[in-house]
């Protein structure tokens, strides 16, 4: 039998033949070899990425993590690699190469390359975590790194957590391997995954494997939600675990508060020294709510803020006696010495663990995490919460750092899922004269009072900064150009949310003046700062957590011989689901009242609505920027 052979069947094994050929002959991780699909966008490729985690039992486990990845960029945050361990981990192995954009391999890593430095969060300063850093900064780029290292755990409060994609990277395969004893159980909860676990048995061991291949880079997207990741990610948990010969169970939130409470019970009890301190200072005290802001007050009078973190005590709080002898503690040990304050005069309190910062984690009530990295104190009866730490707050004023976010009550009955108050009371009022002089400069005089989360930054700079440091932070805060202060008041409310601006300066070219006229603007003192870009291809939502109200009144003294030739036109009231925004103009003898009220909702909404907020906000800058027309009268 005769077989036709065309010329498409001569190309197609001719273009196989060399396709064979080049794979064969090239180094594996030449930068060739990637697709152009994970290569358009991105900063990194993942060509391979294996990470196992072997629970022995209870409180023991075994990680192993084998990385190939290439470094397009210098925007890559792949240039370093950074393990951390403390006195419950033990890093194994570590081994690394680099090779270049062809796949040649340059070197092996040196072991005096690895880096041992101690390792600080945001809320400790003497703990002992610490961490072995390797830096892969190599002068040509793309360049890949090959890495691998172990590291063995003892004490299990969580088990591993997968993110195998970050944005701007893009990932030819990435596969997570979880290990556990026959029949042991385990939680896991994935975003972002569609794949389940591939489930053996081998020996005594179940094995649960997940992989994902070929993932295009995810770019990062301005002002989208706190909470919100568009990225693959995969955490897992135990259910029975053990800490420092502690055991527990996080099944569910009652069941790892439980585990929280016996941990810290009984480490609130006040010497007798200090309890008659407690009788004393609230003797006088008409009910509950007085004797907590006098407690309160000792406590950010008399205690500080440091943190010690050594051991479990990431968990485990020291006892008052601790916080009275040393006058300092991290947040736990002041929300506890707290806590036990309140308990001598009669007062029932619960320390709370919250997620404290600027990511809010989206903590849900079918799944028990441990990820908490702050405590403050809740008084259930008479609905205050306090921030231990702070050196400054009003009674019942978490601030933005807290406010509004899921927290877990550490009670007697176990863990409670309960939410911190909202800050609802944003509001700057403000009332300002400006007297203009025939060359266009300005005196101007304002008093401005802010409240709720508006507040906040006032109060940190007024208990932080000296008065030089206040002077500098106003000069670049303000809209006008160059000035010079006369005088600057700042001071806050020890009972409220409150703090108030005072300020006289003197402005050289406030108007612009052109022939006879000066054009003079009607809103500096406050001008509207949101804008957004242009993006027809926006995919994320978006969002900006902050609501406020802003209330202006700006009164304009005229040159006795100028006079209003023109005032804006179409002043008019903006409406829309994200705000509101009015304007009403006076005049009258010798003056122009310019009265102003923006209201902005808290936004998130989807990737749809982007233009019509852009426009919106668009819309409130346009009218900031009117000006008034003064011309000089005729002699």
């Amino acid at each position: 039998m005769k077989t036709r052979f065309s010329i498409v069947s001569f190309l197609f094994l001719i273009s196989n033949f060399f396709a064979t050929a080049k794979s064969t002959t090239t180094p594996a991780y030449a930068v060739e070899l990637i697709p152009d699909s994970l290569l358009q966008n991105a900063n990194t490729v993942i060509r391979s990425f294996h990470h196992q985690y072997e629970v022995k039992n209870i409180g023991e486990a075994t990680e192993r993590v084998k990385a190939v990845i290439t470094i397009l960029n210098d925007k890559s945050s792949y240039n370093d690699l950074q393990i951390y361990y403390d006195q419950f981990t033990k890093i194994g192995k570590i081994k690394a190469q680099l090779f270049d954009a062809k796949g040649k391999h340059i070197r092996d890593l040196h072991k005096s390359e690895i880096k041992d430095f101690a390792a600080f969060d945001g809320f400790s300063i003497y703990n002992d975590n610490r961490l072995k850093n390797i830096d892969f900064t190599y002068g040509t780029y793309p360049y890949t790194i090959a890495y691998e290292y172990d590291v063995s755990h003892k004490g299990l409060q969580s088990y591993a957590s997968w993110y195998p994609q970050q944005y701007k990277t893009s990932v030819e395969k990435s596969i997570f391997e979880l290990r556990m004893p026959n029949g042991m159980d385990f939680r896991s909860q994935s975003e972002n995954m569609a794949i389940t676990a591939e489930v053996t048995t081998e020996a005594a061991m179940d094995m649960y494997k997940w992989e994902l291949q070929n993932l295009k880079v995810v770019g990062r997207e301005p002002n989208t939600p706190d909470s919100y990741r568009p990225l693959p990610v995969l955490l897992t948990l135990p259910n029975d675990f053990k800490v420092d010969g502690y055991v527990g169970n996080m099944e569910t939130w009652e069941s790892f508060g439980r585990f929280m409470y016996k941990l810290n019970e009984n480490r609130d009890k006040l010497s007798p020294q200090m309890f008659q301190k407690v009788q004393s200072l609230t003797a006088n005290a008409k009910n509950n709510a007085e004797k907590i802001a006098i407690l309160y007050q000792y406590l950010q009078e008399n205690m500080r803020y440091v943190s010690v973190q050594l051991g479990i005590g990431g968990w485990q709080t020291f006892d008052a006696n601790y916080v009275e002898q040393n006058k300092y503690g991290d947040c736990k040990a002041l929300t506890n010495f707290m806590k036990g304050m309140l308990k001598a005069v009669g007062i029932k309190a619960y320390a709370s663990l919250v997620v404290a910062g600027d990511q809010r984690l989206d903590i849900k009530e079918d799944f028990t995490t441990p990820y908490f990295n702050h405590v403050i104190l809740n008084v259930p009866d008479e609905n205050i919460w306090l921030e231990c730490t702070s050196t400054n707050n009003p009674v019942n004023y978490l601030g933005a750092n807290t406010e509004d976010r899921p927290t877990l009550l550490i009670t007697e009955k176990g863990g409670v899922l309960t939410k911190t108050p909202k800050i609802d009371q944003n509001q700057q009022i403000g009332k300002t004269t400006i007297s203009l002089t025939n060359e266009g400069a300005a005196i101007i005089n304002s008093h401005i009072q802010l409240t709720g989360k508006l507040h906040d930054w006032h109060r940190y700079i007024v208990h932080n900064y000296s008065p030089d440091k206040q002077q500098k932070w106003f000069v670049r805060s303000q809209n006008f150009p160059t000035f010079q202060t006369k005088k600057l008041d700042l001071s806050v409310s020890k009972m409220a949310p409150e703090a108030t601006c005072n300020y006289t300066i003197e402005v050289n070219r406030y108007a612009s003046k052109a022939g006879k006229r000066l054009f003079v603007p009607l809103n500096l003192v406050n001008k509207f700062g949101r804008s957004l870009p242009k993006d027809a291809n926006r995919t994320q939502p978006i969002a900006f957590e902050l609501g406020y109200e802003d209330t202006d009144e700006i009164i304009f003294t005229i040159p006795a011989s100028y006079k209003v030739e023109s005032l804006p036109k179409n002043v008019e009231t903006l409406k829309s689901p994200y705000g509101q925004y009015e304007v009403s103009i006076e005049e009258k003898e010798g003056q122009v009242i310019y009265r102003r009220k923006l209201l902005l909702y808290p936004v998130n909404i989807p990737a749809s609505e982007y233009n019509d907020l852009r426009t919106f906000y668009r819309k409130i800058a346009k009218m900031d920027s009117a000006k008034l027309v003064l011309v000089r009268r005729s002699a």
